[in-house]
């Protein structure tokens, strides 16, 4: 439903997805009322999951942690009861280029065993905040009027706030989605338009039986034009369930994209017949897909890793005093495109806030 013309909550957060979630966390857990507009009918943004056809979660959209363990508690502001795993010398990967070669594993991220992004800001986060979110609310409009902030919505409706934290993805900043009053100043939105973005999917695939190495890599699976890659999804859960995930973004993610529900199947199990001398086929029962690009008020994976930090920075700096933006692709330029940054983003436009609201 519409905003209540008359509603005025200290600050209004646009967006339910990580950085949203943890900056009205903050802000609620410091005694400022808090109302979160979400576009879409469920909270998460890009930290979707499925839980129905395996005995653990399958993130449709952010997976691992990029990062020690410590970050959780940075994220949460708790301890977090949470099993992760990493990668050993047990892990095979294997790079196809018309041949396939076992390579050495590299790299620290961690997964985590039967849990997920999702499930742990369900666990830690929403209970504080459920109550302040409201659905099904498109802000279209945020215009600064003396010393409060006027939100208007897709249906006409407002409310004000001392300050407001937007945290939508670029794509909807890019196609002004919302309208700034006053405007975003010229080298704000030429970051916004220039900066470089990776559309993006995964899509994860149940078979009889394992044939697949820990990571299945291809000559693109690393560029400056995107990333693509199998991996096992079941790793550390301790399933007998086998299933393998592709995740792709960027130009080699465009393949993949646009295929309908079977389509989709027969590329994925001919790219995958060519490497395994047609193990997949037969070893087939399922699959599920998430194309990012085609969410409505989402359009797209996560600011891509080439992207110049400079662009990055600038999308992270506030509007003004009461505009503010938080998420993972409005950070320092330090690092971006990770849940845990994109939290700290909203923990720390929650603390910045937290200096001088009178209620605070």
């Amino acid at each position: 439903m519409p905003l209540e013309p008359d509603a005025s909550p200290c600050v209004i957060v646009v967006g339910a997805g990580a950085a949203g979630m943890a900056a009205a966390h903050h802000l609620v857990q410091a005694g400022v009322d808090v109302q979160i507009l979400e576009a879409s009918a469920v909270h998460g943004g890009r930290l979707r999951c499925h839980s129905d056809l395996v005995d653990f979660p399958l993130a449709l959209g952010a997976e691992w942690l990029h990062a020690d363990a410590t970050a959780l508690e940075e994220v949460f502001d708790r301890p977090v009861d949470v099993d992760l795993v990493g990668y050993g010398p047990d892990d095979r990967q294997l790079h196809f280029d018309g041949a396939a070669h076992e390579e050495p594993l590299e790299g620290g991220d961690l997964r985590f065993i039967r849990s997920s992004w999702l499930e742990l800001f369900d666990r830690y986060v929403l209970p504080d905040i459920a109550e302040h979110v409201r659905f099904d609310t498109e802000v279209v409009g945020i215009e600064e009027t003396g010393d409060r902030v006027l939100v208007t919505d897709s249906r006409g409706g407002t409310a004000t706030a001392d300050a407001v934290i937007v945290t939508v993805p670029v794509t909807v900043l890019r196609r002004r989605g919302i309208s700034f009053t006053p405007d975003l100043d010229p080298e704000r939105w030429k970051a916004i338009d220039k900066i470089a973005i990776w559309g993006g999917m995964k899509a994860f695939i149940g078979f009889g039986e394992r044939f697949y190495p820990t990571f299945l890599t291809f000559p693109d699976s690393d560029t400056k034009a995107g990333q693509r890659l199998y991996f096992d999804a079941a790793h550390g859960h301790g399933s007998a369930d086998h299933v393998l995930g592709l995740f792709a973004v960027g130009a080699p993610a465009e393949p993949y994209r646009g295929l309908d529900h079977d389509g989709l199947r027969d590329h994925i199990l001919a790219e995958l017949d060519r490497v395994f001398a047609g193990a997949a086929s037969p070893r087939y029962r399922w699959h599920i897909s998430q194309d990012w690009n085609t969410e409505a008020h989402i359009g797209q994976a996560y600011v891509a890793d080439h992207a110049k930090w400079r662009r990055v920075r600038r999308l992270g700096e506030p509007a003004s005093d009461r505009v503010l933006f938080a998420g993972d692709a409005y950070t320092d330029g330090h690092n971006w495109s990770e849940v845990h940054v994109a939290a700290r983003s909203g923990r720390d436009a929650a603390r910045w806030l937290l200096g001088w609201l009178p209620s605070a």
